[in-house]
């Protein structure tokens, strides 16, 4: 059934608007300092010099930038950390993704692209915390996207994403490049150029206790065309022919005892690692989830009634144990390759994007009914996945994410989904902050869901989930994996200069925090045009008690949560 009314959860959502956290707004400010004209997409605090440092890349410059974070209301910039000249001319480099700090205070890493992404290899930049000196630079693997230390600091784990380049077009290997950096001090800093890392990506030697990457959507470029034409036939990523390493590409990873956890977005799925061993262990192809969404932009409002399978193709994720079992949490955000080959519209017909070719003969081979523009017909969906009989046409369209958030249960054979948030985001913004959702993100992936950390606070352990394209932040309460309670949300606006696109959350626990408060810093990628929009946001962060955030919350839960074993 396409149609599926939700008044009840609606009623039972919206009752929801006086129940949450206290986020109390404490700064937002420009990320851009020393001649960059970019700056606040990912952000790392250190608690030991109570500093803050912003990833900044644009117009040339390629650099970290400082803040004082003393007084969190009113942040200093103090200086910059240059990494423009890694690879030799400023041309050379491409991107500052990341930056993550050592737990033990003593070193910050930067995250290094170059120009030539799939035939150069990555690096990491290293510095010094307290005087922002450039250490040195070790190589990595293609493309390295995020950064992750173990909370010993022991281990600083690097995701290189590999990622497709239309350009060329060419794949490289996605992998992780693991440093034991359980040597360093803080009197030997300068040896860590010298320190050299295990990179491991997913051809067969890699792989080990039974896990395949045979199976996973995107799994080789010839299989799935190039850059110049859409995507005109179903692959069967069953057949061992289309198994192909350079087409994995790591997002992020979490790292838990001996285990780092690593989105492998484009591909649907996500890996296990074992650092003892320096071998995949795992790797679970996620399920599609059936979710209700708004599909279309062009029905005259918000109304969350179409029913449509997604993948979530999770961006960020986290993990945490309860009970002695270890949860993976996802941000669903979904993703197309770089040159959107392999999406197109349900109702687009005749052109390059024609979907009717690949359609089977369950779906009208015109634009009416369901793939009429009122109906499922503008919402975004893949070229290349819902062939469930293996004859090269789509049985079941597919969009790319599902709106929503997930919490999975590590199993001896991978992971297994617990919750899921269903249409929660949507349910809730269109009711509660109306100004905040825009028809016309309905038929691409709605709220977008990708920034996602975790946080302690008086024992209960809360996820934060960022909405990229509605520009608000969900807190959850999340101690019971199988119960997650809504517990907050806030609007990222604040004025004349609007922090726009929250790209990453890191929750600072008030234990850490120069102030003695909770806080949750926003960093945020802006639109593109605005650089007053490229900024970061602190907040503090009280939750509710216990016995007013439980009240009547059971009724929305069970209504608005897809719940599974």
């Amino acid at each position: 059934m396409k149609k599926l009314l939700l008044t009840g959860s609606l009623v039972a959502c919206s009752a929801l608007s006086s129940i949450h956290a206290q986020f109390t707004l404490l700064s937002n400010f420009s990320a851009n300092l020393g001649g960059g004209t970019s700056g606040g997409e990912i952000a790392a605090f250190d608690k030991n010099t109570d500093r803050l440092f912003v990833t900044s890349s644009g117009g040339g410059i390629y650099q970290i930038n400082i803040f004082d974070m003393s007084n969190p209301a009113v942040p200093a910039g103090l200086g910059t950390v240059d990494f423009t000249t890694s690879f030799g001319l400023a041309a050379d480099m491409s991107g500052l993704s990341s930056v993550a700090v050592d737990p033990l205070g003593r070193f910050g890493v930067a995250a290094l692209i170059p120009t030539s992404n799939t035939t150069s290899l990555g690096k990491v930049g290293y510095f010094n915390l307290s005087t922002g000196a450039v250490i040195g630079t070790s190589s990595v693997g293609y493309h390295p996207d995020s950064l992750s230390f173990s909370a010993d600091g022991s281990k600083l784990v690097v995701v290189n994403e590999g990622e497709f380049n239309a350009l060329s077009p060419t794949n490289a290997p996605g992998s992780i490049s693991v440093f034991d950096v359980s040597g360093i001090t803080s009197g030997n800093l300068g040896t860590l150029p010298g320190l050299g890392a295990v990179t491991t990506d997913f051809t067969a030697g890699n792989l080990s206790g039974g896990a395949t990457i045979t199976g996973l959507r995107n799994s080789n470029l010839a299989a799935v065309g190039t850059s110049g034409t859409f995507i005109g036939a179903v692959p069967d990523f069953n057949n061992a022919s289309n198994t192909d390493p350079n087409a994995i590409e790591p997002e992020y990873a979490s790292i838990i005892g001996d285990k780092v956890y690593v989105s492998l977005q484009d591909n649907n799925a996500v890996a296990e690692y074992d650092l003892t061993a320096n071998k995949w262990t795992k790797v679970t192809e996620l399920p599609t989830i059936s979710q209700v969404v708004d599909a279309s932009d062009q029905d005259g409002g918000i109304a969350i009634n179409d029913t449509v399978a997604g993948m979530p193709m999770p961006d960020t994720v986290a993990t945490y144990s309860v009970g002695g079992k270890t949860y993976v949490v996802t941000a669903n955000e979904g993703d197309a390759r770089g040159d959107d080959r392999d999406v197109s519209r349900f109702g687009d017909t005749g052109g390059n994007d024609d979907m009717d070719p690949i359609l089977d003969t369950n779906y009208p081979a015109t634009a009416t009914g369901e793939r009429a523009a009122l109906e499922l017909g503008r919402l975004d969906v893949s070229r290349i996945d819902g062939d469930t009989d293996a004859d090269g046409k789509i049985d079941q369209i597919t969009m790319l994410g599902t709106r929503s958030f997930s919490i999975w249960e590590v199993t001896g054979s991978g992971l297994s989904l617990t919750y899921d948030s269903g249409s929660f985001f949507e349910t809730y913004i269109s009711l509660n902050d109306p100004t905040g959702w825009v028809d016309g993100r309905s038929d691409n992936k709605g709220p977008e869901p990708e920034g996602l950390t975790l946080g302690v606070i008086d024992g209960e352990t809360y996820a934060f989930i960022g909405m990229e394209r509605t520009n608000g932040i969900f807190m959850f309460n999340v101690s019971d994996p199988d119960s997650p309670l809504f517990a907050g949300y806030v609007r990222t606006q604040d004025g004349a200069n609007t922090p726009l696109r929250p790209e990453s959350l890191s929750f600072i626990s008030a234990a850490d925090s120069p102030n003695g408060q909770n806080l949750l810093v926003v960093g945020f990628e802006g639109d593109g045009n605005t650089s007053s929009s490229e900024r970061i946001a602190i907040y503090s962060v009280v939750p509710e008690p216990a016995t007013a955030m439980f009240v009547g919350l059971g009724a929305t839960v069970m209504l608005l949560r897809r719940h599974r074993h």
